[in-house]
């Protein structure tokens, strides 16, 4: 049956979709075409910060969690979600400074991903890191432990380990 976004309720949508959280107007919350209206944090960033409209984005989005799921359930997941992204932060970064000290120690060209562990820093922010982040708030427990910390851990050790070689290698 095809409902107007305006109109959809949770009898509607026994299983949400993307649009559902993000675009409806589910129980009569208000329809929007912005996917980022109902966001509080920049995610795609290699440390994520909160959004300018941090608050607001929470509100919104919580609205609409409290549509299906207690107001208990709903403050959880949100001290949860933002605890995953403190600690996705403080893991990239580490692993951050560790290629910025070969950096600063010149053993890197100017030239932009011609030594492994370039790739492997991009690769761990980029798809791990946002991985864990995203998961965190799409409530994908295998995202954040298997697709991210897991791989965000493995990269690192092979960011240290290529950063190890280069330098025994420049000596």
């Amino acid at each position: 049956m095809a409902v107007p976004p305006a109109e959809l309720t949770t009898v509607d949508m026994p299983v949400p979709t993307c649009a559902t959280c993000h675009l409806s107007g589910l129980n009569g919350l208000g329809v929007t075409h912005d996917t980022t209206e109902r966001l509080s944090w920049l995610l795609y960033a290699p440390i994520s910060e909160k959004r300018s409209g941090y608050q607001q984005g929470q509100n919104a989005m919580q609205a609409t969690c409290l549509q299906c799921h207690t107001s208990g359930t709903v403050t959880e997941f949100y001290a949860d979600a933002e605890a995953v992204v403190e600690s996705t932060n403080a893991k990239v970064r580490e692993a951050l400074q560790i290629v910025e000290a070969a950096r600063a120690d010149g053993l890197l060209t100017p030239a932009p991903f011609d030594e492994e562990f370039e790739f492997l820093e991009f690769h761990l922010w980029h798809y791990f890191g946002r991985t864990a982040k995203d998961g965190a708030f799409m409530g994908g427990a295998d995202f954040v432990q298997w697709h991210g910390n897991y791989e965000l851990l493995h990269y690192r050790t092979q960011i240290e380990k290529a950063v190890t070689e280069f330098r025994d290698t420049q000596q």
